[in-house]
């Protein structure tokens, strides 16, 4: 006789063996990060031990080299941003729910012990009744379901994408802002000098009878106006290297070596070339296809749910022949049964192919309200490029060294009698004025480009 212990213990002895995890949890509960050390979450997402989890210290205190320039720090920022770090954990998530999606639902095990007086056959009484089934989804489902969990994935990198091209340009923009204020701090520091020098020049004509108080005067108000500018500048500063600092996950006040001075450099732009590439490489672009291609698999899914999903079982009956009569043989049964579910409630399968569908012609209403924001944003940077290297080159070829040398004909004047001081001190203003507008122009340009390469999708810094 087979007791009901037995049978019934065996097959849940089999199937508790594979529940237990092969995983832990100590990377998800070391997720705090303390004043003094960095977690990083390692790349390697096969890992899941705290082997994931590497504590830097000295990444934190990492200086860039002094001669960096604007992309050494784009790359430090796009390996260290904690949004990008979070936007690919997001794609490696999101990548998990293909093998879900795809897998067929776990198989039913089920065990019927004797409770009272069981069935009794020819072949004797029934005793443990034993039931293995799986659910087989019609074809093309999981198939479609894991397309679907595709494009989510794709989406997610595309907004990865949209992640670090916006801390490229967020960075960009920060260290141009950084350089505008060293450019002006250097042009103010030598007209400061040049004030200085003025300064001397009224005092030692005051002295000799030739000038008047007021020139002395009005050189030291000029002094005092340049160093409160000064400090103006040093506080713009030190606000846009923690500014770059913040981008790369860097303490505020860790030092930012001094950008060094780039010359002008001339770009040739074209519309129609640049809205072809940013329909190309734009990833807000790219997520508007993708977003349609989901909503389509969404559809073909929603019609493949009118048709139904086919269960097979398989069924062991023990029987017991004792106490039966000499012709039972006692022989167990084995049954084998099929069922498939009856989609005729197809008012909520309706309903989720017209979601479908109003989804597609979402996304493609979606898509051309981007393409049309997209053409705009390129255009606008392009005309602000345009127009500040125009800008940057009047500057740099007439205005300053016209400004320069009035400035130079004005002192010679007035040292010589024949100009006053205020013709100087106004002549010497347009050139500090002028300068900074140069380097400002310059400085402007490059961001413009910042945001133009943001639009276009562009992961380098070609002009």
């Amino acid at each position: 006789m087979r007791t009901p212990t037995t049978s019934m213990i065996l097959p849940l002895l089999l199937v508790l063996a594979g529940c237990d995890s092969p995983f832990t949890d100590e990377a998800a509960n070391d997720w705090r990060r303390g004043d003094e050390l960095r977690w990083r979450i390692a790349d390697n997402p096969s890992q899941h031990t705290r082997d994931t989890l590497a504590i830097t210290v000295s990444e934190a205190d990492e200086s860039p080299p002094a001669d960096a320039g604007v992309e050494d720090y784009v790359k430090l920022a796009l390996a260290r941003h904690p949004s990008i770090i979070a936007a690919r954990r997001r794609v490696e998530r999101l990548s998990q729910e293909i093998p879900r999606v795809t897998s067929l639902d776990d198989p039913m095990l089920t065990v019927s012990p004797p409770v009272g007086s069981m069935p009794e056959t020819a072949a004797g009484m029934v005793g443990v009744m034993t039931m293995v089934s799986q659910q087989l989804p019609f074809p093309g489902k999981l198939a479609t379901r894991g397309r679907i969990a595709e494009q989510e994935t794709t989406m997610a990198r595309r907004d990865l994408e949209t992640a670090m091209l916006g801390v490229a340009a967020d960075v960009r923009r920060a260290y141009w802002s950084v350089y505008l204020t060293q450019r002006q701090i250097e042009v103010t520091e030598e007209n400061r000098q040049l004030m200085a020098q003025f300064h001397r020049i009224a005092r030692s004509m005051y002295e000799a009878g030739t000038a008047m108080q007021q020139d002395v005067l009005r050189a030291s108000v000029e002094l005092s106006e340049l160093d409160n500018q000064l400090l103006t500048l040093r506080r713009r500063q030190t606000s846009a290297k923690g500014m770059l600092n913040s981008l790369m996950d860097r303490p505020l006040e860790a030092a930012i070596p001094a950008p060094q001075a780039v010359a002008l450099s001339e770009v040739a732009l074209q519309l129609d070339e640049l809205l072809a590439e940013a329909a190309r490489s734009n990833p807000q672009l790219q997520k508007a296809h993708d977003r349609i291609e989901a909503y389509r698999q969404q559809l073909k899914l929603a019609r493949l749910n009118r048709w139904p999903d086919l269960n097979v079982a398989m069924t062991y009956n023990t029987v017991d022949k004792s106490d039966m009569a000499p012709m039972s043989n006692g022989k167990d049964q084995w049954w084998f049964s099929f069922g498939v579910n009856l989609p005729i409630w197809q008012g909520k399968r309706d309903a989720e192919e017209r979601g479908a569908l109003a989804g597609v012609m979402e996304g493609v209403a979606e898509l051309t309200a981007a393409q049309n924001q997209l053409a705009f944003e390129v255009q606008d940077a392009m005309l602000s490029v345009e127009t500040q290297q125009r800008s940057a080159l009047l500057f740099r070829d007439v205005i300053v060294p016209q400004a320069k040398q009035a400035a130079t004909v004005s002192q010679s004047a007035y040292q010589a009698g024949k100009s006053d001081f205020l013709t100087v001190v106004d002549n010497w203003r347009k050139v500090l004025t002028f300068e900074w507008m140069y380097h400002q122009s310059v400085a402007e340009m490059q961001q413009d480009l910042a945001q133009l390469q943001q639009v276009l999708g562009r992961k380098d810094a070609q002009p």
